[in-house]
């Protein structure tokens, strides 16, 4: 028999609905600037109770010490928004070379986006963000390179 306080065979932490737009425009003189915009709503997670009520040697059930259950996606995770810009300029040498200067910024206003919560109840970090290991969430980034053409 399925235990209901297990979450095993519930879909949750998904990206469930995420949009993205970019656009590249040559503004003329050898300047090409391009922007992409991501959102990605991060969905609904589940609290853990951080109590073992029925001493199985795990944590990881929605059963409280009082017998309650917690409520299935009950917390509500930050949806992600991120822009990021490119400018480009081509130099040509001759006929057959060229190099490319690029300047890119990544998350351009430097929004604050999570990948992942602290959902134990019995935490004193509950419902607060946990440090982002993918660059998808990460601050702001400014990159500058350039790519030879031959």
């Amino acid at each position: 028999a399925e235990d209901i306080a297990e979450n095993d065979w519930y879909l949750s932490n998904d990206q469930r609905h995420r949009m993205t737009f970019n656009g590249i425009w040559d503004a003329g003189y050898g300047f090409q600037v391009s922007g992409l915009y991501i959102f990605g709503d991060e969905g609904w997670d589940t609290p853990l109770a951080g109590v073992d009520v029925r001493a199985t040697g795990g944590a990881g059930t929605r059963l409280r010490q009082n017998g309650t259950l917690i409520e299935r996606n009950s917390f509500n995770r930050k949806a992600m928004h991120r822009v990021d810009m490119r400018i480009q300029r081509r130099f040509p040498f001759g006929n057959r070379v060229a190099i490319d200067g690029i300047f890119e910024v990544f998350n351009l206003f430097n929004r604050a986006n999570y990948e992942s919560y602290e959902l134990n109840e019995r935490n004193a970090r509950f419902g607060q963000p946990n440090t982002y290991a993918a660059i998808a969430y990460a601050p702001r980034v400014l990159q500058l390179g350039f790519r030879t053409a031959f």
